[in-house]
């Protein structure tokens, strides 16, 4: 089988390689970046002097996408794009400033645990009705990135009230803390990196994530993390429950030992979401180390 591919000028490449016609095109898009970079970033100024909400919700966008573009077209990490004045979702220091400027009324990415959703498989039905089956009361929770979604408080009325809400903003955690711990006294918020968590091995029954491994998307090393702390947490057979909207099975369950249940429905005509249940698998490694630590 041939292993090249011909150039116009007679020489070859292994085949597989970037054609020429894909390496002019990338060409052209890094030329077009400093104008897409200035043209967003006057976009940011304009929008910064703006109160209502969705024009602060316009500028932190302008601010991101921005910062995404540096990243994917130059290959940067976080800290190098926050030395061009943008920033990515994976950065803590934009949720503090984001947090600490927009609007403190709930928003939830997605849906929430009320939300009805045209499920596939199984008909119009709740967030909250598909998930709800899968937990048990008294389950301790982890809530991965909380942010200002509902969903804590709406399992906290259903009966579910072991949750621990973890988040990179301290600002909205204390925020949050001071608004529900009088009515939920057995919930709790902590600041944690969902990367790198401050917490025991096998401490909790679930790990509930929403939109926060979507956030984490494009920085593939923090991504990774998440998921294998996410394991490391669960207890043997916990849960960790994925609500999306873009296609993560075969990422889940060939980044930790995870065996997992998808299920696809509409929010409506334009919106999809995917939620994703996977149990954590231990292996006799798991158990025996498990029992090691019991005997000590």
């Amino acid at each position: 089988m041939n292993q090249t591919q011909t150039l116009p000028t007679g020489g070859t490449v292994p085949r597989g390689s970037p054609s020429l016609q894909e390496l002019f095109e990338a060409q052209r898009l890094a030329e077009q970046l400093p104008v897409l970079d200035a043209a967003l970033h006057r976009a940011e100024q304009r929008l910064r002097a703006e109160r209502s909400s969705e024009g602060q919700e316009l500028y932190f966008m302008a601010w991101i996408l921005r910062g995404t573009i540096h990243q994917q077209s130059s290959g940067l990490d976080d800290q190098a794009v926050e030395e061009k004045n943008a920033y990515t979702l994976s950065n803590s220091r934009f949720w503090e400033e984001y947090y600490a400027n927009v609007d403190a009324d709930r928003f939830d990415w997605y849906s929430t645990w009320d939300t009805p959703i045209n499920w596939l498989s199984l008909g119009v039905s709740t967030l909250g009705s598909v998930i709800g089956p899968f937990l048990f009361a008294n389950a301790s929770i982890l809530m991965l990135g909380c942010g200002r979604s509902d969903m804590s408080q709406q399992m906290y009325r259903e009966g579910f009230r072991n949750i621990t809400n973890v988040d990179i903003s301290s600002g909205l955690l204390e925020r949050l803390r001071r608004g529900f711990e009088r009515e939920m006294p057995l919930m709790s918020w902590r600041w944690m990196n969902a990367s790198s968590m401050d917490t025991e091995d096998q401490s909790f029954d679930v790990v509930l994530e929403k939109g926060t491994l979507d956030s984490l998307q494009d920085n593939s090393e923090l991504f990774q993390a998440a998921v294998r702390e996410s394991h490391r947490v669960l207890r043997s057979d916990g849960l960790f429950i994925s609500v999306t909207d873009t296609e993560k099975l075969q990422q889940l369950q060939s980044i930790a030992p995870f065996s997992c249940e998808a299920f696809a429905g509409h929010l409506d005509s334009q919106r999809r979401l995917l939620l994703y249940v996977c149990r954590r698998r231990s292996g006799l490694l798991e158990h025996l180390r498990s029992w090691f630590k019991s005997e000590l």
